[in-house]
């Protein structure tokens, strides 16, 4: 396993696993439409069999001797929940894929889903940010994962349209509707302080739509840290969220920010940002059932890094309405592990938002809040990590009835061991067809790096143990070597 300092992999995790994230989207990707749904508004479907799909990376696996290059996979759904015998993976050796596997590409650092080219299936977009083109070092790269009957397949790349004013391109992704038009769009972060949303449709020759820079409000210090879409004002358009930190000139550390920019049918309203609180990880989703997606901003930095920062890491949701995020004085709710009906205590470093999703669980018609904590001790193991499962309600996130999910607790598989970092990504989508959302926990840093994915399903009740399933590398008959296998999920 490579050298890292615990304090950069936890900066990696904060930053990285909601980039997708996805979330994200991490998390919300997308479909060509843009509906607000609480059990997702949209869902991963690779095959096209009516099954939602998770999709994750292993953006730090070697690949053919070249260390963190990088791969990502998919897992098939079905009426049994996620099975990793009906898998695809694919590096950037896979053939029909652009380019090839190369040190330090970090191929799937960054993912994104749609239904790009409008043939019915699901594709997916996958972030490179360490690849280097030509003489361009780390200017970064996308590539599009074509989605057909047999699962993913083959691959275009997504041209960067200002190799020269940026690096990092596929920093972090995002799609959805942004303009309305019935075709998927796709936004771009890159390692300065401007994104670039690229409209559809998109083709496998690589003609797309156009592109449209989005300037952040000021100047990012590190780029773009998370990126999210989702319809907050119920315009059945997609809205897109960045999050940011600048630079304090007075004092060390820095200032996470939060923007949303709204979607029109010129595309988005770029004039308009609407502030946000900032974050490291960002989930869009329908907690109260009122047609708006709240956006939960989760942020994992203590003061000592950055001045919105906590103790332990905070979960901010501001309220989606018809004129779209409401940040206010008073958000829908502001919660660390120290809040009312949040299970566990603060406690400095726990991570507690490193990464956030938001789905109908149950199938009451109200978005459930999922968190990770990665960082979480339990008993003598440290940094093993763990889950809180919010409930939603008419009036937002409920105080009452909150779960927690671990390696320690009875019915999930494995064991919580020292920095196994579960939690380090959470999903809730539905897999199983059923019109509740599944729930997907990555342990990316499970057997010092090597990582894996645990599978638990929805029910009435809730998220239940019964049928949990457990996979990391060795499920794929892949090398189970350090990699952060399970990184970004998405689905």
């Amino acid at each position: 396993m490579p050298e890292r300092h615990p304090h950069h992999v936890r900066l990696a995790l904060a930053t990285a696993t909601a980039a997708a994230l996805t979330g994200g989207l991490l998390g919300l990707s997308a479909t060509t439409a843009a509906a607000v749904g609480t059990a997702r508004a949209y869902t991963a479907d690779f095959n096209g069999d009516g099954y939602g799909d998770v999709a994750f990376a292993a953006p730090y696996a070697k690949v053919a001797g070249q260390g963190m290059a990088g791969q990502v996979a998919v897992v098939y759904g079905g009426s049994s929940g996620l099975d990793p015998a009906k898998r695809t993976v694919v590096s950037q050796n896979t053939t029909g894929v652009p380019g090839g596997a190369e040190a330090e590409d970090t191929f799937g650092e960054a993912l994104a889903t749609a239904d790009l080219n409008g043939d019915g299936y699901t594709d997916l977009a996958v972030g490179s940010p360490g690849e280097d083109v030509g003489s361009d070092v780390d200017g970064g790269s996308v590539t599009v994962l074509w989605g057909s009957a047999g699962g993913l397949k083959n691959g275009t790349t997504v041209k960067d349209p200002a190799v020269s004013s940026h690096d990092a391109w596929g920093k972090t992704l995002t799609a959805g509707d942004f303009n309305g038009d019935g075709r998927a769009d796709l936004a771009v972060g890159t390692g300065s302080s401007h994104a670039y949303l690229i409209r559809g449709g998109f083709t496998s020759s690589g003609t797309t739509g156009t592109t449209l820079k989005v300037d952040l409000p000021e100047k990012a210090t590190y780029g773009i840290d998370a990126m999210k879409s989702g319809d907050t004002n119920g315009d059945k358009k997609a809205d897109l969220v960045m999050t940011y930190r600048t630079a304090l000139d007075a004092a060390p550390g820095s200032w996470s920010k939060g923007v949303a920019y709204l979607g029109t049918t010129g595309g988005l309203e770029t004039s308009v940002p609407r502030p946000l609180n900032g974050g490291t990880s960002i989930a869009v989703g329908d907690i109260d059932g009122d047609g708006y997606a709240e956006i939960a901003l989760g942020n994992v930095f203590a003061k000592d890094d950055d001045h919105t920062g906590t103790l332990g890491g905070r979960v901010v949701v501001i309220r989606g309405s018809k004129i779209g995020p409401i940040n206010g004085d008073v958000p829908m709710a502001d919660l660390t592990q120290s809040s009312t009906g949040v299970p566990g205590t603060d406690e400095a470093g726990d991570g507690f938002g490193a990464s956030v999703s938001i789905a109908d669980v149950n199938g009451d018609g109200f978005g459930d809040l999922a968190v990770g904590v990665p960082f979480e001790d339990i008993d003598s193991a440290e940094d093993t990590g763990t889950t809180v499962l919010l409930k939603g309600s008419a009036s937002g996130v409920s105080r009452t009835g909150a779960t927690t999910f671990s390696q320690a607790t009875a019915g999930v598989p494995g064991t919580a061991e020292s920095m196994d970092y579960f939690g380090s990504d959470v999903l809730l989508s539905d897999v199983t067809k059923d019109g509740r959302a599944d729930f997907t926990v990555a342990a990316a840093f499970e057997d010092e790096g090597v990582g894996a994915v645990t599978a638990l399903r929805g029910s009435a009740s809730g998220v239940t143990t019964t049928g949990a399933r457990s996979f990391g590398p060795g499920s794929f008959g892949l090398a189970r070597t350090y990699g952060g296998f399970g990184t970004g999920l998405i689905g």
